[in-house]
């Protein structure tokens, strides 16, 4: 009798025993050890940067020699004896080896083991069979079958392991990854995590694929390792509103003994799955052993363009046939689109003017760092575009496919970086490892419409010019023609060879600019953050602070984002520092710069970039924007309210009274005070000159317990309000789910966080709450966070893992004193 495991199973053997090429997760079913260091190194527990510009520039400039990419065979083959007796723990990727707690006082380092028996059914033999690592944290020594194969090194970027001819079709295989998750000096980043603004965490973090292929295919671009070249390449040699041309360049193999003739079809698809357009090329005969790039051309009339504020989207089917069948093929996705950028027009898409409102995201999670799921990357992206920005700077290192992938479907611009923050490392080999980094990131990305800037450069490291203008150059060697490529670094008063370099850093945010490159666009890549007084910036606010302490935070952000907007068009835009809180290898506790805090609830800031969005074409919210920054739970410190709105006017009442309806801020724009680091003078009523909206700062407001409600009105018309209440006593717990756009599945993998809230008897959110809350589950899921947690203004956060075989989840939250709360998910 036929039960669920055996039809999965059955399933997956079919896919293994498909006629053309296959690609099946290889998440599943891993066994891990993990080895941690013990450190003897005194810990400092209360690590803070100074309060000085200076303080944060903790670059690094040595000479050591190669340690990684050598391995010594002997001695690791001794090691895998060692490992091999111990216990191991079943798990599923992605997989965090050492999980943190939520404040990191000594980031955990280790050597990570893992292992995975599998079958591969014996029709296969003679395909292309190979292992395809999104990422491995960061120095990966691989084993099959006791075969030791291959040593890579880089934590953030792919590799490929051919193992056609190590596989036993006839019984069980294994397979070994060790990895080694400390700082190596010839590895970028390199930089010692104790002394690392971001952390590099641990363990097979992303997903690992089991690729099967006919010996003649469409190579992998990552394991091909040709400049330009490898797996399928496309470009767009012209767009326009009427026609559009792309370009497609396909990399074939022949692994058969003998010559193969065969032809390739490209099939365009629009997003309902109708074909656009269909072009197959002669035939073409490939000899045993050899490779071959071949050219194709589709004209595409009338083409749904992508842009931000409509991505859309094509799938290109690439097909490989021999005769009548087909021996393989290939889907991507993607966007038709133009990039130009020049000092006079700015950053132009499609041939019209756009403006980058943006944000620098790093990639972790609290408790489990960089282990995402697909969907977890996705909410995020969906949380950056529904706060109103359309670009994220990918820092410091290559993200995750499907970060990508949500920021083509969704219309976020993305900057691509190679992994590097203040090191660098004269050693031959670490030079190299960068410039392979900046090809590797290059044919990863190539075909993602998101991808607007590459940068190239080491994060504020100030390598030699020659060396920053090699890193563009071959940057440049791995693009097809000289259109819709831009390299972007840092400049800091040194003209390298960037075609978007970034503003020269100064310390002053009123005056962002580049004269280093007098003749080029720029793009501000950071602000908000370090000019407000450094390690102890005004605008590092954890939720925990309080209101007066966001509201601060929203002003730096305010005040120094609508001076940045004068330098527009030749500076193309901005980027806060950043969306999300972050945790850091160089300080203690949560770094407050987000707009969004670490468990991505979002602050008062947030809602002040999501009112820049025009209200009639608000796609993320659905309508126009309101929201007050107050928690009317006593007055602030300079007895205003403020209102972030896209509204033309907005009426403040308080308990159905109307207290005043007024226009938009429009004072003066003024400098920030005399200290950076205490605050300036904000909710002035001014410094809103060059915002789409400027805020509405309602001064002289008497806090009065009750109903705060404010209403937007545009040409007269009402178009949306926002009300804050005064909360009672705490007296029960609500359950949230934080789905952001992308609903919890059963028999799904994914990670989710999950809010409890402590609210009033009416349901009004106690924001002084501090509870200890907590959560059970009822179902195959588990959590990543404690069990119990402490609430932070209000809301305890816990995060929750479910897996394919989470059928049934039930979470029910308790507080001593509250009633329990029950929430069937499904």
């Amino acid at each position: 009798m036929l039960n669920k495991k055996n039809c999965l199973f059955i399933g997956a053997l079919l896919l293994l025993q498909s006629a053309y090429a296959q690609r099946s997760s290889f998440n599943n079913k891993w066994q891990f050890i993990g080895l941690e260091y013990a450190s003897r190194q005194k810990i400092d527990s209360f690590r803070r940067l100074g309060n000085n510009w200076n303080d944060q520039f903790l670059t690094e400039q040595t000479n050591v020699a190669d340690t990684a990419v050598t391995a010594d065979t002997k001695d690791l083959s001794y090691q895998l004896q060692s490992a091999v007796g111990k216990k191991w723990q079943a798990i599923t990727l992605p997989h965090t080896a050492f999980p943190e707690p939520l404040v990191i006082v000594k980031p955990r380092e280790g050597i990570a083991w893992y292992k995975k028996i599998f079958r591969v059914d014996k029709r296969n033999k003679g395909k292309a069979i190979t292992l395809y690592f999104e990422a491995a944290m960061q120095v990966a020594d691989v084993w099959v079958n006791n075969n030791y194969i291959t040593r890579h090194t880089g934590g953030y970027l792919p590799f490929v392991i051919d193992i056609s001819k190590m596989v036993d079709f006839e019984k069980d295989n294994t397979i070994y990854v060790k990895l080694d998750n400390r700082a190596n000096p010839v590895v970028p980043p390199g930089k010692p995590v104790e002394k690392l603004d971001f952390i590099y965490y641990s363990g097979l973090y992303r997903d690992v694929w089991l690729d099967i292929k006919d010996p003649l295919h469409i190579t992998d671009a990552v394991a091909a390792g040709q400049p330009a070249g490898g797996g399928i390449f496309v470009t767009y040699p012209q767009v326009s509103q009427g026609r559009a041309l792309v370009g497609i360049q396909t990399h074939i193999v022949n692994e058969y003994p003998r010559q193969k003739k065969f032809k390739i079809t490209q099939q365009l698809l629009d997003k309902q799955g109708n074909t656009v357009v269909t072009v197959t090329s002669a035939i073409n005969s490939l000899n045993p052993g050899a490779d071959q790039h071949y050219t194709q051309q589709l004209a595409v009339n009338n083409p749904r363009l992508w842009h931000p504020d409509h991505p859309d989207l094509y799938r290109l089917k690439t097909i490989v046939r021999v005769g009548d069948d087909i021996v393989d093929e290939k889907e991507t996705r993607i966007g038709i689109r133009s990039f130009e950028i020049t000092k006079e027009k700015g950053l132009l898409i499609n041939g019209e003017p756009f403006r980058i409102v943006g944000t620098n995201r790093h990639q972790n999670y609290p408790y489990i760092g960089n282990a995402l799921s697909h969907n977890a990357n996705y909410r995020d992206a969906w949380l950056i575009k529904n706060a109103g920005m359309n670009c994220v700077r990918l820092a410091h290192y290559p993200q995750d496919p499907s970060f990508m992938e949500a920021a083509d479907e969704l219309g976020l611009l993305l900057l691509d970086c190679i992994p590097g923050w203040q090191y660098f490392n004269r050693s031959p080999a670490f030079e190299a490892h960068v410039m392979e980094d900046i090809r590797q990131m290059i044919r990863r990305d190539r075909n993602h419409p998101s991808v607007l800037l590459w940068e190239t450069s080491l994060n504020e490291t100030y390598p030699s010019i020659e060396f920053r203008c090699k890193q563009a150059t071959v940057a440049h060697s791995e693009w097809m023609g000289n259109k819709n490529f831009f390299t972007s670094g840092d400049s800091y008063y040194k003209k390298a060879c960037w075609d978007v370099p970034y503003d020269d850093w100064n310390g002053d945010p009123g005056a962002r600019n580049n004269t280093t490159y007098p003749d080029n666009p720029f793009l501000i890549r950071e602000y908000g953050d370090y000019e407000f007084g450094g390690g102890n910036s005004t605008t590092r606010q954890i939720r925990g602070n309080g209101q007066d302490a966001l509201l601060q935070q929203a002003w730096n952000l305010q005040w120094e984002h609508n001076k940045n907007r004068k330098s527009w068009p030749r500076g193309i835009g901005d980027l806060t520092w950043a969306f999300f809180d972050g945790l850091a290898g160089v300080t203690v506790g949560i770094e407050g710069w987000g707009v969004a805090d670490i468990f991505r609830i979002p602050k008062f800031s947030y809602f002040f970039f999501q009112s820049q969005q025009n209200n009639r074409t608000v796609k993320s919210a659905g309508r126009p924007i309101i929201s007050i920054a107050h928690y009317w739970q006593q007055a602030n410190r300079w007895n205003t309210v403020t209102v972030y709105s896209n509204c033309d006017e907005v009426a403040l009442y308080l308990n159905d009274k109307l207290l005043v309806r007024q226009k938009p801020d429009n004072g003066p724009e003024t400098s920030y005070g005399k200290d950076l680091d205490h605050g300036g003078n904000p909710f002035d009523g001014g410094n809103a000159n060059h915002l789409t909206h400027p805020p509405f700062t309602f001064k002289n407001i008497s806090f009065k317990p009750g109903v705060l409600k404010a209403v937007g009105y545009s040409n007269g018309k009402e178009l949306a309000s926002d009300q804050v209440t005064t909360a009672g006593p705490a007296s029960k717990i609500q359950l949230q789910i934080a789905e952001n756009g992308k609903p919890l599945k059963a028999h799904t993998n994914d990670l989710v966080l999950v809010y409890a809230k402590i609210t009033d008897a009416k349901g009004n959110g106690v924001v002084t709450a501090d509870n200890a809350v907590t959560l059970k589950i009822v179902g195959n899921a588990k959590l990543e966070s404690p069990a119990s947690v402490n609430a932070e203004a209000g809301i305890a956060t816990f995060l929750v893992r479910m897996n394919t075989a989470t059928d049934r989840l039930v979470l029910t939250a308790r507080a001593a004193g509250l009633p329990a709360v029950s929430k069937n998910v499904f």
